[in-house]
């Protein structure tokens, strides 16, 4: 069973090693260009961000605070991690979906390139720090997620585009298309169980660390 998965896997990756590149590559585009646009800040946008993130700060190093915030969190992430996944998965059955798949992911990008690239920017070494431990490791689930389904998406519109007219093919491909989907939405929702529960563990002691 392990030895056929891996066959299949590395005839998927094959099969769509230029899909993914390129999605990777729309990825690093939106990192490059939200990192660029922090330097574009006013200063006064900026004096306003430096005051929310000292606010955020005081709230993770109240235990109350973020005790009774974790709820509430829990939800949002996961109706955003959901929402991601759900509606690539029905741009894949437009044929004009393509381009919107595209912007999400540089989307994606420049949220993190811009996060980081603040953090460090205001806070040289302890920002990096503080973005490593609370960008990191949901991400590290989330991006490949969602590049995979950047990828499926893209892939199964094309197919569209092509205009198949075996029907029976177009189910198959649609079912597995939608299991593929519904397995990176499996690892969304994992990513941000860890963005609630694991990262803020982290995030605590760098917050203590950047308010002294």
């Amino acid at each position: 069973m392990l030895k056929l998965l891996r066959k299949n896997t590395a005839i998927y990756v094959r099969a769509n090693i230029v899909a993914y590149f390129f999605m990777i590559l729309i990825f690093v585009i939106g990192i490059v260009i939200g990192a660029m646009a922090v330097k574009t800040l006013p200063d006064e946008q900026k004096a306003e961000l430096v005051g929310y993130l000292r606010v955020f700060f005081q709230g993770l190093t109240d235990p109350q605070t973020a005790a009774g915030d974790t709820q509430a969190l829990l939800a949002g992430v996961l109706l955003s991690n959901i929402k991601v996944i759900v509606i690539m998965w029905l741009l894949g059955f437009t044929i004009v979906g393509i381009p919107f798949v595209l912007f999400m992911v540089c989307l994606r990008g420049f949220v993190i390139g811009f996060t980081v690239g603040f953090l460090v920017n205001e806070y040289i070494m302890k920002g990096l720090l503080f973005a490593l431990v609370s960008v990191l490791p949901h991400n590290f689930f989330a991006v490949p997620a969602l590049l995979a389904t950047g990828v499926s998406a893209t892939s199964f519109s094309l197919m569209l585009v092509r205009r198949n007219k075996n029907k029976a093919n177009l189910l198959y491909n649609s079912i597995a298309y939608s299991l593929f989907c519904l397995a990176m939405l499996m690892v969304m929702i994992g990513a941000a169980l860890i963005e609630v529960y694991v990262s803020p563990v982290f995030m605590k002691t760098v917050a203590q660390l950047i308010m002294r």
